[in-house]
């Protein structure tokens, strides 16, 4: 249970509302790692509101361009939202909570969210902010765009790192969703609904 009174939950996409109905192919791997010993940051990929194309050239690799554009609509076709999700977004807005997302993801990622989760209060992606979680930035950014302060915000995801103990250095109430133990978004919002 809360201790102080929720105005807001911001939920991340991936692994908590959005899963993959299918295998997860994860294109980018490929400029992650392209020849063995060759290794490029990842951050740039969730910091830059570009596409594939543009870091597939700067890092010498256009010609892979092709097999990840195809390995990007093959994955993007088989991501949905988790059996409650719709039903735990309706019980949040009739209790008059604003409803936000916030994602570390790749420019690619950012229109099938807004497909899935229509009609948010706020998306906060993380090509479109320039900063990826756990940076204080995108809880900023979060709060900000909900008009809300850190505390009055619930922030629930999958990631320890990133959706627990990076909201709550930021000041915001967290809940960590395990989805490996069973738990749902249900669960996850215990006391909320």
């Amino acid at each position: 249970m809360s201790r102080q009174p929720i105005t807001a939950v911001c939920f991340d996409a991936f692994g908590t509302l959005i899963g993959y109905n299918g295998r997860r192919i994860n294109p980018y791997r490929r400029l992650v790692q392209s020849e063995p010993g060759q290794k490029a940051e990842r951050l740039p990929f969730l910091t830059r509101d570009v596409g594939i194309e543009v870091f597939a050239e700067e890092l010498g690799l256009s010609h892979l361009v092709p097999v990840i554009r195809h390995e990007l609509v093959e994955e993007l076709a088989g991501v949905q939202l988790f059996p409650e999700v719709a039903q735990a977004l309706r019980k949040l807005r009739a209790t008059g909570k604003r409803v936000a997302v916030c994602s570390n993801l790749a420019q690619e990622y950012g229109q099938v969210v807004r497909q899935l989760l229509p009609g948010l209060d706020s998306y906060v992606l993380s090509y479109e902010v320039g900063a990826a979680k756990p940076d204080p930035v995108i809880y900023s950014a979060v709060c900000e765009a909900l008009g809300s302060r850190p505390r009055d915000v619930l922030f629930i995801g999958d990631s320890k790192r990133c959706d627990l103990q990076g909201p709550q250095a930021f000041g915001m109430q967290a809940r960590w969703l395990d989805r490996s133990a069973g738990q749902t978004l249900l669960d996850a919002l215990e006391g909320v609904l």
